[in-house]
């Protein structure tokens, strides 16, 4: 039995040096949890892996979640992180004022100096295709983690199929990879068939 390798995205998630988890909040996940709870313990666990893969090989952590004045925020107060995926003291968390991450004129800014990031969390089909869409403007790399990702139901159609179409969508902008992929694709390799000389 053989499989087929995506060479392209393989190598467009080796130069994602950065991760980006949109909305791991506690009110986005009991949304959720009501289309697909199946399916998000599936996300929820392929985050948590990218996260704890992430912090084990030194790649920055940016969390985003929108601000207190976008009108998702329920009376000025922030819904809790979702416990274990909630960032550390070493990351990063940007607050949006649009779908995109972009929207945060520091996110922006340190994108900039990246300019190569994956992405996954909540929302994929409003924020992540919003982001790799800014991305793709700006010149800046992609990964789309499509089991790191979830998407909300819509009133003609179950989650399961907003997510499809989501990553298709993200596909014309950004490569899609699983988050075993980009595990391996990201995962520090000794330097092998080399002679050094002094």
């Amino acid at each position: 039995m053989s499989s087929v390798i995506n060479l392209r995205s393989y190598v467009g998630a080796s130069t994602s040096r950065l991760l980006v988890m949109v909305d791991l909040q506690t009110r986005g996940c009991d949304e959720l949890a009501q289309d697909n709870p199946q399916d998000l313990a599936r996300v929820l666990d392929n985050c948590s892996a990218a996260i704890r893969h992430a912090r084990a090989n030194g790649i920055p952590i940016a969390f985003t979640r929108p601000c207190k004045t976008l009108g998702l925020v329920e009376r000025g107060v922030q819904s809790p992180w979702l416990q274990g995926l909630e960032p550390k003291r070493a990351d990063m968390v940007f607050e949006r004022q649009h779908p995109s991450c972009y929207g945060n004129s520091l996110f922006s800014d340190v994108v900039s100096r990246i300019e190569s990031f994956a992405i996954g969390g909540l929302g994929a089909e409003e924020i992540c295709l919003a982001t790799a869409i800014d991305a793709a403007h700006r010149g800046h790399h992609v990964t789309f983690l499509s089991d790191a990702s979830a998407s909300r139901q819509r009133p003609h159609a179950d989650a399961c199929t907003v997510h499809g179409v989501a990553t298709s969508a993200v596909e014309l902008f950004a490569d899609v990879a699983t988050t075993s992929r980009w595990l391996v694709a990201t995962a520090p390799r000794p330097v092998r068939g080399h002679v050094w000389m002094s």
